[in-house]
């Protein structure tokens, strides 16, 4: 009898470091709302994307500034050199626009974040599914324990009787 309660002790003990490195694996709750605050909104995304300039529009910005030749061209036929400092204090150069490219988000940036938003949901899912399982059985041992430990007392007042 003591041998099997040392063997139920055993395995108590094994699950309780099972649970322990479970516990080490999993994300806090503090972590989780480190992603959640590093992460983009829906909403935000959506802000984005309605800000930011479509292919179309940057060819018709192309299209439209000025080039060097033209710009000589201007200087050339302007009545002051102030009027073309003006001009060019409110055109965009290609590398402000290029500027503005590099720090925009792509639509494949987007889908990536969405991609490790739901792959880290799905994670979240399986490890509060496997913490419910391992709660459920240490349940289950400590009432088979607590009845053991009954019977055991039972026994032995009747052997000292």
């Amino acid at each position: 009898m003591e041998h099997m309660l040392q063997r139920i002790l055993d395995k108590l003990e094994k699950m309780g470091t099972e649970l322990e490195e479970v516990k080490a694996n999993m994300a806090t709750k503090q972590e989780l709302e480190e992603v959640k605050a590093n992460m983009a909104t829906k909403q935000e995304l959506e802000e984005i994307k309605a800000n930011m300039a479509t292919k179309q529009e940057l060819e018709e910005i192309k299209a439209n500034m000025a080039t060097k030749q033209e710009l000589e061209e201007i200087k050339a036929n302007m009545a002051t050199k102030q009027e073309l400092e003006e001009i060019k204090a409110n055109m965009a150069t290609k590398q402000e626009l290029e500027e503005i490219k590099a720090n925009m988000a792509t639509k494949q940036d987007l889908a990536l974040v969405q991609q490790a938003v739901l792959e880290t949901n799905e994670i979240v899912k399986k490890l509060e599914s496997k913490i419910d399982n391992h709660e459920q059985l240490l349940t289950l041992l400590s009432h088979r324990s607590l009845e053991h430990e009954a019977s055991i007392s039972s026994i032995r007042f009747i052997l000292t009787k």
